[in-house]
């Protein structure tokens, strides 16, 4: 379902796309997440140019639900058919999202789901589902800037045996920051390479 359809009942326009939530968002908040946003797409060559795409800013109820179908547990979602950017419980206030290591930014979230586009349009959407999940996440989370555990919680969570599905996040952007320091930063053979 388009998210379009769910009449979202405030919307922004801004550089990077139409922003639309449940509550109103607070005027400096948004504008610091769309430099943000700007800001880290700046530091991947996939990006040749700010591509726009329409944001949907959820209180984490029922249009959240309806939209994210099999991913409900995930911080935000893009949809590969039409880019749309769909994100679960950002305060409208301070644009913060809780994690399992406390809480993201809304810039570095929307940067992350960006990435996963701009990853569908260099290598294609069957590519980019074949490709190991650690690569694709640990690169969006490079590219964001941040991710959902700290060092601290990685190794604790590590230590008691617990396989966090955040795990593969944060272990995966250090293998991809790895990777990319040895190759030169070229995202070509980090996806197209064994590694």
């Amino acid at each position: 379902m388009a998210p379009q359809l769910l009449a979202f009942p405030h919307s922004v326009e801004t550089e990077i796309g139409t922003v639309h939530s449940e509550k109103p968002l607070d005027a400096a908040m948004l504008q610091k997440s769309v430099r943000t946003v700007q800001e880290r797409m700046a530091t991947t060559l996939l990006a040749s140019q700010a591509e726009a795409r329409p944001i949907f800013i959820t209180d984490g109820g029922w249009r959240w639900q309806w939209l994210a179908i099999s991913s409900s547990r995930s911080l935000a979602i893009t949809r590969p058919l039409n880019s749309a950017v769909v994100v679960n419980k950002a305060d409208p206030e301070t644009g913060t999202i809780q994690s399992i290591g406390g809480e993201r930014t809304l810039g570095a979230v929307l940067a992350h789901e960006f990435t996963h586009g701009l990853i569908r349009r260099r290598f294609g959407i069957l590519s980019s589902i074949g490709f190991p999940q650690w690569k694709v996440e640990g690169y969006c989370d490079y590219v964001a800037g941040e991710s959902a555990l700290s060092e601290k919680q990685a190794a604790d969570l590590k230590r008691s045996g617990t396989d966090h599905p955040a795990l593969i996040y944060y272990h995966g952007r250090i293998r991809v920051a790895e990777i990319l320091a040895d190759n030169g930063e070229s995202v070509d053979d980090l996806f197209m390479q064994e590694h």
